[in-house]
């Protein structure tokens, strides 16, 4: 009998027109659930809400991928287990997207960032003194930002270009993964993505890719997208779609 995988699955809190984001509607079923992977071996899952904001995701991810990981308790669901000492063997982000099922995202990027998150903050541009700005009052209407917006982003010096590329990669398969989980009887609805959109999801993914390159362990990260609730999958298909994408993580692993 070999010793459980530990994973940390992450979904988004309320945004724009989702006051019950279906991420995290989906996330939190798995929370300390344990998910076979191989034959004796299971996955036991950690579940983590974060809040849809640039200073949460800055705040919360380099944690993610220390040992033993340090996961933030405001936004943690009650735990039975510890963190694993040696650190999670698997990361996976999970944010709501377009209609159509799940999108196994393949790539991040380091700028680009010109929406303001739920907070109206924006990232910050090679003039701003600050990592994170302040655009107005938290109340008004919706903000594109204009001109500098291709800018905003990661920058020097928490991650300079000399280190990190302008696009950073998956160590995992995804045109595998998803061959895998769209063959046989069962075929999951899923498809690979080169887009992950440029708001919260690609953020955190571009954090967690970089943060997992600094400490040097190797723990794969993945981002997928989940559609809206209701618009080709529920809830628990979602979830259901989760615990599948877990497994055959393992697969490659």
């Amino acid at each position: 009998m070999y010793s459980p995988r530990r994973v940390l699955l992450t979904g988004f809190g309320p945004f724009g027109n989702y006051p019950d984001n279906p991420s995290w509607m989906a996330v939190k079923t798995l929370h300390e659930s344990a998910i076979p992977v191989k034959k004796n071996l299971a996955a036991l899952v950690t579940a983590l809400n974060i809040p849809t904001e640039y200073q949460a995701v800055l705040d919360a991810v380099p944690g993610f991928h220390a040992q033993p990981p340090i996961l933030p308790e405001k936004y943690t669901p009650p735990m039975t287990m510890d963190p694993p000492e040696d650190g999670f063997d698997l990361i996976i982000h999970v944010g709501v997207g377009r209609t159509g099922g799940l999108c196994a995202e393949r790539l991040a990027h380091k700028t680009g960032y010109a929406f303001p998150d739920n907070a109206r903050q924006v990232c910050s541009c090679p003039s701003d003194r600050s990592p994170i700005v302040q655009l107005t009052a938290p109340q008004g209407p919706p903000i594109i930002i204009g001109g500098k917006g291709a800018l905003r982003g990661f920058g020097k010096p928490k991650y300079p270009d000399a280190e990190f590329a302008d696009e950073l990669f998956t160590s995992l398969n995804i045109g595998r993964l998803v061959e895998d989980l769209t063959s046989g009887p069962n075929p999951l609805n899923i498809q690979p993505s080169d887009d992950p959109g440029r708001y919260l999801c690609d953020f955190i993914y571009y954090c967690s890719l970089a943060e997992g390159e600094r400490a040097g362990r190797g723990t794969p990260v993945l981002f997928v997208h989940c559609p809206p609730v209701k618009q080709d999958m529920s809830t628990a298909e979602v979830a259901e779609g989760l615990k599948r994408i877990i497994k055959s993580c393992f697969d490659q692993l």
